[in-house]
């Protein structure tokens, strides 16, 4: 499927990584990721790359508004291995952000060092199908507009909405 189709990608899971490799979030669906509202808009907006549970990479569609509308699968070459590193390198940042910032790591989550560095899934070595089971149960379900930022995510996924 070409980005010209306007075709929105088949329903299954979806990976938006930030091109810096510090924020993933990963959607069951590209109709989760559509109905999630998320309550603060970044300032400035950073770019993300989207691609599904086989390392294909996704293109967003926008409507006139710029509101996101849909992804389509480009005409790239699926790379799962590549769409997994970054994942690690995520992971991997979240990390070194837990060691350097201990007080806040135990005002805003109740978590020692050690306990949130053995919360963080080991994705290192890990293939993007690993991945997609290890990060399925820190999604959240897409929320209503107007039912407010209520992301029932666990800490390592909340801490990435707010240092990111």
């Amino acid at each position: 499927m070409t980005i010209s189709d306007h075709e929105t990608a088949p329903t299954e899971t979806v990976f938006v990584i930030d091109v810096n490799d510090r924020f993933a979030h990963l959607f069951g669906n590209v109709s989760d990721l559509l109905a999630t509202h998320e309550g603060v808009h970044l300032q400035p907006p950073r770019g993300l790359d989207f691609f599904d549970q086989d390392g294909q990479r996704l293109a967003p569609v926008f409507d006139e508004t710029w509101t996101l509308r849909g992804l389509v699968k480009t005409n790239e070459k699926p790379d799962p291995a590549a769409v997994q590193t970054r994942i690690a390198a995520v992971f991997a940042y979240l990390a070194e952000y837990t060691s350097s910032h201990p007080d806040e790591i135990s005002e805003d989550y109740g978590l020692s060092v050690d306990e949130a560095l053995g919360e963080l899934p080991a994705l290192t070595g890990k293939s993007l199908l690993d991945s997609v089971a290890a990060l399925s149960g820190v999604t959240h379900a897409a929320t209503a507009a107007d039912a407010g930022q209520q992301d029932p995510g666990n800490w390592f996924h909340n801490l990435m909405h707010k240092i990111s």
